[in-house]
């Protein structure tokens, strides 16, 4: 779009999405760019149905220091990601926005997305409301109901992750490479799986939990697989950018 195209939008109704992922390993068959691609597309799809939604460029790096282990993996230092996504924010906000939605696609990040959204909606109350989510979460419940694997087969690089980068971008996907690790999370508090609703949160190097860095079985994915994981994914984040675009911004009393 244009800058005169943007500034002609509708400061009220429009929904403003940021899509955030990473660059890291992806095991021994997946770009290093797949979560950002992944949240870009899903974003770009959802804003779509939903209507009056614009998606940002997305910025392609995010918290990956438990990849760094394997090449091609980058991270930033966590302060370094909260300010950079706090700025693009702001920079939505002082042009009259009012409603910016954070979709991130990957794990790595969601400690971040939490402080974003305290941090930024706090900066912004009155102005303006700030959401964050991951969209695989938002999206657990069905995406659970179309899996083929068993409890930590859908970690990275897996069943889920494999079939919609096969769906989305096939040329990008070595399937010939890939390898299953089902790795030990060590108690019933914790899982490696990517829909398992894990509270406790601890750190794992992956390299110490994987040999390739692939948490679950990429053998069980598919294009057709990755068609419904995206299709669900997709209807998830519409139907809560459509919610979204009806929340009051409150009014600060002074």
């Amino acid at each position: 779009m244009t800058s005169p195209e943007i500034g002609a939008l509708d400061r009220e109704k429009t929904v403003v999405i940021l899509p955030i992922g990473s660059v890291e390993q992806h095991g021994n068959h997946m770009p290093v760019g797949t979560d950002t691609i992944l949240s870009h597309a899903v974003s770009l799809a959802a804003a779509e149905q939903a209507g009056d939604a614009v998606v940002l460029p997305p910025p392609w790096y995010g918290f990956s220091a438990h990849h760094m282990r394997f090449p091609g993996s980058v991270t930033l230092r966590a302060e370094t990601l909260l300010a950079l996504t706090g700025d693009i924010v702001d920079s939505v906000i002082a042009h009259g926005f009012k409603r910016v939605l954070v979709v991130n696609g990957h794990g790595g990040n969601a400690g971040a997305i939490d402080v974003l959204a305290s941090t930024l909606g706090h900066r912004h109350y009155g102005a303006a409301r700030i959401a964050t989510l991951t969209y695989f979460a938002l999206a657990r419940d069905a995406i659970a109901a179309l899996r083929r694997s068993e409890p930590g087969g859908m970690g990275h690089a897996c069943e889920f992750e494999t079939s919609l980068v096969q769906h989305l971008r096939p040329e990008l996907v070595k399937i010939e490479r890939a390898e299953a690790t089902y790795p030990d999370p060590e108690s019933a508090y914790l899982t490696t799986d990517l829909i398992g609703g894990q509270v406790v949160r601890v750190y794992h190097d992956f390299a110490d939990l994987s040999p390739t860095g692939t948490l679950g079985d990429p053998a069980l994915a598919s294009p057709e697989a990755g068609e419904k994981f995206f299709a669900t994914s997709v209807k998830a984040l519409g139907e809560f950018i459509a919610d979204f675009r009806s929340w009051q911004i409150p009014e600060v009393s002074k």
